[in-house]
């Protein structure tokens, strides 16, 4: 085989002339498998897990929790929702724990100021 653009001889299904460089046109370069990896036909379908929606909730009304903050009330509730969503985020193998435990956190830290808001009015 011969270089389109400059004549030299070239191996035969080159897709580059290594005198020039010109691309040749017409030619396939050789595949070759590297490593001697299979090539993958399919990949797998991968799913994304859901969030857990009392996770989700628990973390919502714990942070309502440090705005209106009745006595700790809110914030019992916030860790309470926080706790079950933790469970069941557990039991069906779901994403949000962290949203679950940082909900727990700020309803414990939320109940202690209401705890402190009461005493400080004895």
């Amino acid at each position: 085989m011969f270089c389109t653009n400059c004549g030299k001889e070239i191996q035969e299904g080159s897709a580059f002339c290594p005198e020039c460089g010109a691309t040749q046109q017409g030619a396939t370069p050789p595949v070759t498998n590297a490593g001697g990896y299979s090539n993958p036909t399919s990949q797998p379908v991968v799913q994304k897990v859901p969030y857990n929606t009392m996770c989700i909730i628990g973390l919502v009304i714990s942070g309502i929790s440090l705005l209106l903050n009745f006595w700790g009330l809110v914030g019992i509730a916030g860790t309470i929702v926080s706790v079950i969503g933790l469970s069941s985020c557990k039991q069906k193998n779901e994403n949000g724990k962290a949203l679950a435990i940082i909900g727990i956190i700020i309803g414990v830290c939320s109940i202690f100021y209401g705890l402190f808001a009461i005493l400080s009015l004895v």
